[in-house]
């Protein structure tokens, strides 16, 4: 059964998730969003943080990696986990790479999937309401905008980032009747089971707020 886990940043209820102890997870870490970003902080922090909760990672960049290379790292991995960065860019090595067809797979054959920001928006029907939030304009080629479509809602992470809000009402509102679009704040993940989704509560963990106090004062 597909089961997905689509969060706005905080990585709280992962262990709950995936059901076992972390130490007993093979978790295959894509940092490729965050390739355009000179301080992609945030794919450090993931690491980090995922590393410390115990998860057994072995990091994988899509848009360096063969067909073949990135069958095998699925076919060893209980659980693919995708970080944030630029959605458009995320997509498009997604698509080039052949990596949504193998993922795709891999998740419909029982795989767990984990995506933070970018990686949480890919999953949904379609990345074209987050236009006017990202950057598309660093990313050429993109032929579609179609997501890989694992829940029929289109995620919105970072609602309650000031900087942020205001753009994400007038998403809503411009394509309100187009799309469910669904809002997360930093603290929200929305896990998904089979056909059915609901919100849950996923707020920073300790490890969290530790590698914050030691590496990325201010946020």
């Amino acid at each position: 059964m597909k089961k997905l886990f689509l969060a706005s940043s905080g990585l709280e209820y992962i262990k709950q998730f995936v059901g076992f102890g972390p130490s007993e997870v093979k978790m295959l870490f894509i940092p490729t969003a965050g390739n355009l970003d000179k301080d992609a902080w945030w794919i450090d922090k993931d690491r980090d943080v995922l590393g410390k909760m115990g998860f057994q990672i072995t990091e994988l960049d899509i848009s360096k990696a063969s067909v073949d290379e990135m069958q095998k790292q699925l076919d060893a991995t209980d659980i693919v986990y995708i970080a944030g960065g630029n959605t458009f860019y995320l997509l498009k090595q997604l698509q080039d790479s052949g990596f949504d067809k193998l993922l795709k797979n891999f998740v419909e054959g029982g795989g767990l999937y984990a995506g933070v920001s970018a990686g949480a928006i890919v999953a949904g029907v379609d990345i074209e309401p987050v236009l006017t939030l990202d950057e598309p304009e660093k990313v050429h080629g993109l032929e579609s905008t179609k997501g890989l479509g694992f829940v029929n809602i289109v995620p919105i992470p970072h609602y309650d980032m000031a900087s942020r809000s205001a753009a994400i009402d007038e998403i809503k509102e411009k394509y309100a009747g187009k799309y469910d679009i669904v809002l997360l704040t930093d603290e929200d993940a929305i896990y998904v089971e089979g056909d059915t989704w609901k919100v849950v509560k996923s707020a920073k963990t300790a490890l969290e707020h530790e590698w914050f106090n030691n590496n990325h004062d201010g946020v």
